[in-house]
């Protein structure tokens, strides 16, 4: 093992464990995402993150941008509800599902 790989695991800054913690947000706004869509876009929700008031949502193709753009005022709700913080704006961008998978 490198010293650089070494001293990332035993980081005493915690930068590894906000890592951590991050994606584990990340992953869980993506299932409450995928959740409050009822159509079959949400099996094409890669990721979902807020980047201050604005919710980034990550679907595998473009076609179903618009679909999730519809349903911003169901989503904002059901998110809220689940004790997420709500949103003022909704960015629905294409990612590769083969760099975050």
């Amino acid at each position: 093992m490198t010293s650089t790989f070494k001293s990332f695991l035993s980081d005493d800054s915690g930068a590894l464990a906000n890592l951590e913690q991050r994606a584990k947000r990340v992953m869980s706004l993506t299932a409450k995402v995928r959740n409050a869509l009822a159509g079959p876009e949400r099996h094409h929700v890669l990721a979902a993150a807020y980047h201050e008031d604005t919710l980034v949502v990550t679907t595998d193709s473009a076609a179903w941008t618009a679909q999730i753009r519809f349903t911003q005022d169901e989503l904002r709700k059901y998110l809220v509800e689940a004790g997420e913080k709500t949103f003022v704006h909704l960015k629905v961008r294409v990612g590769n599902a083969r760099e975050l998978g």
